[in-house]
């Protein structure tokens, strides 16, 4: 009798779990069987936000004069999961290692697969070999460039210039794979398109080089301008009515170099700050974003103050001085 008892206590209680675990289980999905459609159309928006997302990184804001807080000129444009360079400047691996760090893991070294060059001169090319080979020791599989006329002839010389180096990491011990780097002399026009971006390449007038460009991103939620180094330019003009970032180099009036006829220099290759707000009132981007702020005054760096001073006598627009790393 005592044993059919507990028993029965038994059954109740296995009985009573089942219930709470039935209970349990309301509202949830069965193994198996499908979420309900507003469950599922939430998850593919996200998904497609995810995949669309778009941030600009500023890896290097400098000059040739070598700043310790300012890498050579480079530039991400991050996109959903894929990340686009624009210039390799001095520094450029590491800086996108340290914007890794701190958040945008589409920038580890593995990543840099897609790249683009403004123009050939050293501060934005010095980081070049560094672009081809550091990614590749870690185990990148392939990197494609796009830039103005030279830049085939500079990547055929960067690897043979490392061909012992490559060959040991080929053949010997590490056993590496072989290293593809493709380099594209491109012309204006759209030089670059995938699912996620479309990237258009102008001219713009920096100095005696015979080509120089800026480009504009086109991702679907954002357009991106990069002005490279210029002067006043109506391309720049022309590609960002409208832009929602508008990338732009700039010097002060009031800073001086170390050239003879240092003024007429400045006037055909890069753009003042008074130049730059004109530029920005004809354009009226959604931000402008000043870097490459070249130039010293009598007493030092030209302070981001003087050159918000500036721009800001004439353009009411939102305006910031960039620094390495920042995100806009």
């Amino acid at each position: 009798m005592q044993k059919e008892r507990y028993r029965g206590i038994a059954w109740t209680a296995i009985a009573a779990l089942m219930l709470f675990g039935w209970a349990a289980t309301l509202g949830s999905v069965p193994a198996g069987r499908s979420e309900s459609p507003a469950r599922s159309q939430s998850k593919a928006q996200n998904s497609s936000v995810e995949k669309t997302q778009t941030k600009v990184v500023l890896l290097g804001t400098g000059t040739p004069r070598p700043y310790p807080d300012r890498s050579g000129p480079a530039t991400a444009i991050v996109v959903g999961e894929r990340a686009y360079l624009v210039d390799f400047g001095p520094g450029v691996v590491r800086r996108a290692a340290a914007a890794a760090e701190k958040g945008t893991p589409q920038l580890e070294s593995t990543n840099l697969k897609i790249a683009f060059l403004t123009h050939l001169h050293s501060d934005h090319t010095a980081g070049y070999p560094d672009l081809i080979l550091t990614p590749w020791v870690m185990g990148r599989t392939e990197l494609d460039v796009y830039g103005p006329e030279g830049l085939e002839e500079m990547t055929k010389h960067v690897l043979e210039a490392w061909r012992r180096d490559i060959a040991i990491r080929t053949t010997g011990l590490e056993q590496r794979h072989a290293l593809v780097a493709r380099a594209h002399d491109v012309k204006p026009g759209v030089v670059y398109q995938d699912e996620r971006v479309k990237v258009t390449a102008f001219r713009v007038p920096h100095g005696q080089w015979p080509e120089a460009f800026g480009y504009r991103f086109d991702t679907p939620v954002k357009s991106i301008v990069i002005s490279g180094d210029t002067s006043p330019s109506e391309e720049i003009v022309a590609h960002c009515q409208p832009c929602d970032v508008l990338i732009h180099e700039v010097y002060s009036p009031e800073s001086v170099l170390s050239m003879p006829d240092y003024k007429t220099y400045r006037a055909k290759y890069h753009t003042s700050t008074s130049e730059l707000a004109e530029i920005a009132n004809r354009t009226k981007p959604g931000i402008l974003v000043v870097y490459h702020t070249a130039g010293r005054g009598p007493h030092g760096p030209i302070p981001d103050d003087q050159l918000l001073r500036e721009i800001e006598k004439t353009y009411r627009g939102k305006v910031a001085i960039g620094h390495d790393l920042e995100i806009y």
